[in-house]
């Protein structure tokens, strides 16, 4: 049985079925922080109410908080109009 092990082509399968299991790991770890990452994003609404915030702090100017909360409404109305799967106000939506 020791034999076995010595020789070359088990070796090699044995290497590659090692390296196999090492790189479904990565792949496992690596979809697993992607999903982790792509759930942690804010909200339009809590996009909005952080621009509001800045405005209010003096970040941003009134000019800029307009622009800016312009597109993001418009972009929120594009994405419900294309997306009918959308809940009513756009809740969940990602910014």
């Amino acid at each position: 049985m020791p034999d076995f092990f010595l020789n070359t082509t088990v070796q090699a399968g044995l290497s590659v079925l090692v390296l196999c299991i090492l790189i479904a790991a990565g792949f496992y770890l690596v979809s697993s922080y992607r999903d982790y990452n792509a759930n942690d994003g804010e909200t339009v609404y809590e996009t909005l109410a952080n621009l509001k915030e800045m405005h209010l702090r003096g970040e941003i100017s009134e000019e800029e908080y307009r622009t800016i909360q312009a597109t993001t409404q418009r972009q929120l109305a594009d994405r419900m109009q294309n997306d009918p799967s959308t809940p009513a106000g756009g809740e969940g939506t990602k910014a």
